[in-house]
């Protein structure tokens, strides 16, 4: 390592730690009631010696219970020791997934890695305020390790999908180079079904299959995509669109509409998934594709998870943040488009940000019309449109992308 690398690698270092110490300052000056699922998911492992695993985290994956059980172990059961121990927890993934980013450039590091100390400025405080960041680090994590070890990509993605169910998808992509197919899948099968097996094992098949039942019965939250004609008709009449806080534990919109809406994010979920399986077959039918493709191609999958979704609560985010560096620091050759995709990434982030919990509280869930309830919509509008629209162009490029071998 030559001097001027040296003192990249410093740089690099203090920024990380300057901006991790600006996130956690910002959390107990402004944004501290952001630290309620964090409460949440201590009341609940808790209790877990009263009620067991079968009624804990049944939103959850069973894998779920015992990730959050890690912090409580090393807190000795005290709550403001859980929130300490869980961010610490947060922060050494964060820490992890930087030095991986770091060590795949090169000595030197390049403009993806700051993309992903500034990503997560930009999200704020909630990173460590929920577990969303360790799939989208697995992502991450995957697409890193496809070229030199399939194997272990393979196992990230199965690891991820026992922790959130979305990240099952990705393997489809991550298999779609002939070179490393058969590890890739080899890894995710081992990694995902025996999961799987040891939760059937532990909590049984209703706990096993306990979270899709629970997201299938969700209903509009107003945050989602779908959820965006009746917020912005709520700005002129909020007695007839209501938001309540619904025995899912979100903040739903009800009022004319609220069920032809939830219609239409089911129809636009079934046409993205026939979206991800005519981009996955394209990959397929090449027979090297390009790194360029795979990673456009995972980028779009999970934007297309999100988009489709009657669901989006803002830590969803975080899922686009890893993929995103990752192939950013894999690929140098369109650097232009990789600048467009960052900051793209990068302004979704503010807004999601702006949303939740900036004009949360004190503005979107106001029970009348008001400057802060008018703002708050505004961008949340733009924010999903934003969305709309970069899910749109990623698909595009992917599938542009994967017409070349790489």
């Amino acid at each position: 390592m030559t001097g001027k690398d040296r003192l990249s690698s410093i740089a690099l270092a203090a920024f990380w730690l300057g901006s991790r110490v600006l996130l956690i300052w910002i959390w107990l000056v402004a944004e501290f009631i952001a630290t309620g699922d964090v409460r949440y998911y201590f009341s609940k492992i808790a209790n877990l010696g009263n009620v067991g695993l079968s009624e804990t985290f049944y939103e959850y994956p069973t894998p779920v219970t015992w990730i959050l059980s890690i912090p409580y172990l090393l807190s000795g059961g005290n709550e403001i020791g859980y929130v300490v121990a869980y961010i610490g927890f947060m922060i050494i993934i964060d820490a992890a997934f930087t030095i991986a980013l770091w060590r795949a450039g090169g000595d030197r590091p390049g403009r993806a890695v700051y993309f992903w100390l500034i990503f997560v400025v930009c999200v704020g405080p909630l990173t460590y305020l929920r577990f969303d960041l360790i799939p989208a680090v697995l992502a991450g994590g995957a697409l890193l390790a496809l070229r030199r070890v399939p194997a272990l990509a393979g196992v990230l993605t199965g690891i991820g999908a026992a922790i959130k169910l979305w990240p099952a998808l990705l393997i489809a992509a991550l298999a779609a180079p002939k070179a490393g197919r058969r590890p890739a899948l080899i890894g995710f099968a081992a990694a995902g079904f025996g999961l799987a097996l040891i939760s059937l094992v532990a909590g049984g098949w209703q706990r096993l299959i306990s979270p899709l039942g629970w997201q299938s019965g969700r209903g509009l939250q107003i945050e989602a995509v779908w959820a965006t004609p009746l917020m912005l008709a709520r700005l002129a009449d909020p007695t007839t669109w209501t938001i309540e806080m619904s025995k899912f534990q979100a903040f739903e919109v009800f009022g004319p509409g609220n069920e032809i809406m939830i219609i239409v994010s089911n129809v636009a979920t079934v046409l993205g998934l026939a979206v991800i399986i005519a981009l996955c077959v394209r990959a397929f039918r090449v027979a090297e594709p390009s790194l360029l493709g795979i990673g456009l191609l995972l980028i779009a999958i999970v934007a297309i998870m999100i988009v489709t979704n009657k669901t989006f609560s803002p830590q969803y985010l975080l899922w686009l943040g890893g993929p995103v560096a990752a192939l950013g620091v894999l690929h140098r050759g369109d650097q232009p488009l990789l600048d467009r995709l960052g900051v793209s990434v990068l302004a979704l982030a503010v807004l999601t940000h702006l949303i939740y919990p900036v004009l949360y509280y004190q503005g979107m869930l106001d029970p009348q019309t008001s400057p802060g309830m008018i703002a708050g919509t505004v961008v949340l509008a733009i924010r999903n449109v934003a969305i709309l629209i970069f899910t749109i162009a990623v698909c595009r490029r992917a599938w542009v992308a994967l017409r070349t071998a790489g």
